[in-house]
């Protein structure tokens, strides 16, 4: 079988799961990539690692000298010389172009909206005397971001008191940023959504999404959506839409808030997204799988559930952890992907260190035969008990 070589911008735990992905199905792909960190968790389902930042342009020029394909797995990934290696003939998927846009969360925004894409009111700000006008215009609270180099919540600051308009601009130090209104939204939910080479697209049941209540980082989602028949066909047309707008193969995670009924998106990531990752267990053919074949002009796989409801679970480093640890199930260790039990799947990322709010692993719960949504995410709130980090100094 002739295999192709796919070079990933970062080795992380989405390049591990493309790695998994690869070696359980036996797909006609193998992996190098480059990333800071040696020994990534993305290492044993390499042919090879490049030690190197996700921007440094020498290797990354590297990675493109010994790959048929380029991806990445990090919105940090450098644009740039990505740009640059496309121009010269080497595929780069999605597009360097759309990563441009999509890294900069004000020009996203403002291409979204040129496309008549629904998202909320935004504006840039360059100053204070912005800040204070956007306060007027759109009311308090109001979402002020980063524009560059953040996702996952941070870089993000919610000014609820006009007292807090001085405290943004410490707390971003210099960085540029943009204001968001801020959406008092009824739900939030994501579609992952797939095109191909061919321009075929193909979405993945939409996914509700529950952020933590102490910090803004995914912790549960919930699939189907709990939603209406037409809230979900919304989402799967604003979906459907931005995939034709934006440029290049790929998988993309879109989120999207919920409002008295309507659908608008809140942030696009041109990669496969943790909003995804109940795709592994739960779907024909998972994210990971479905992105390598996008990417490399295969034909686009089944996203249709396997068997019913599903729940997956962020596994989060707590407050005070800090260093060596371990994840485990009802006391018993979890190195790598394990079933623990009937439909219950629990992923260990295998990186280095614990750190708080750090994502180390998930787990996923299938729904039993006859099992309801609703008792289905019953039990998986009393299976959520049973998933510890044990250690980091806790």
């Amino acid at each position: 079988m002739n295999k192709r070589t796919i070079g990933v911008v970062g080795g992380g735990q989405l390049c591990l799961m493309m790695g998994e992905a690869i070696r359980s199905k036996n797909l006609p792909y193998r992996l190098i990539a480059v990333d800071p960190t040696p020994d990534c968790p993305a290492r044993p389902f390499l042919e090879e690692q490049i030690v190197g930042d996700y921007k440094d342009e020498d290797q990354i020029k590297r990675l493109g000298e010994s790959a048929d394909i380029l991806t990445f797995e990090i919105e940090l990934a450098n644009s740039k010389v990505l740009s640059e290696l496309s121009r010269k003939g080497k595929p780069v998927h999605p597009s360097p172009e759309t990563l441009r846009i999509i890294q900069d969360k004000f020009t996203q925004a403002d291409f979204l909206r040129a496309h008549d894409i629904p998202v909320p009111d935004f504006r840039k700000i360059d100053g204070k005397p912005d800040l204070e006008k956007a306060v007027k215009e759109y009311g308090l609270p109001l979402m002020v971001k980063a524009r560059k180099d953040s996702y996952d919540g941070r870089g993000n600051f919610v000014v609820r008191k006009e007292d807090e308009i001085a405290e943004v601009f410490t707390y971003f130090n210099g960085t540029e940023v943009m204001v968001q209104r801020f959406i008092p939204f009824d739900l939030e939910v994501s579609v992952i959504s797939a095109r191909g080479l061919d321009g075929e697209i193909a979405n993945f049941p939409v996914g509700e999404n529950i952020h933590g209540a102490d910090y803004n980082i995914l912790k549960t989602t919930i699939v189907p959506a709990r939603a209406s028949e037409s809230v979900i066909e919304k989402a799967e047309k604003v979906a459907r839409d931005a995939m034709e707008a934006l440029k290049g193969a790929g998988v993309y995670g879109i989120e999207m808030f919920v409002v008295n009924g309507e659908v608008m998106i809140n942030e696009i990531a041109p990669r496969v997204h943790n909003s995804g990752h109940f795709t592994i267990e739960a779907c024909h053919t998972s994210q990971f799988e479905q992105h390598l074949r996008a990417i490399a002009g295969d034909k686009l796989g089944d996203t249709g559930l396997v068997s019913g409801p599903t729940v997956m679970y962020n596994i989060i480093g707590l407050e005070g952890q800090s260093g060596k640890y371990r994840i485990t199930y009802d006391g018993k260790p979890v190195i790598g992907t394990a079933r623990v039990e009937e439909g219950i799947y629990v992923h260990n990322y295998g990186k280095h260190e614990v750190k708080p709010y750090r994502k180390m692993g998930h787990f996923t719960v299938l729904s039993l035969k006859g099992e309801t949504q609703d008792q289905l995410i019953r039990r998986a709130e009393k299976i959520r008990d049973k998933v510890e980090i044990v250690g980091g100094n806790k």
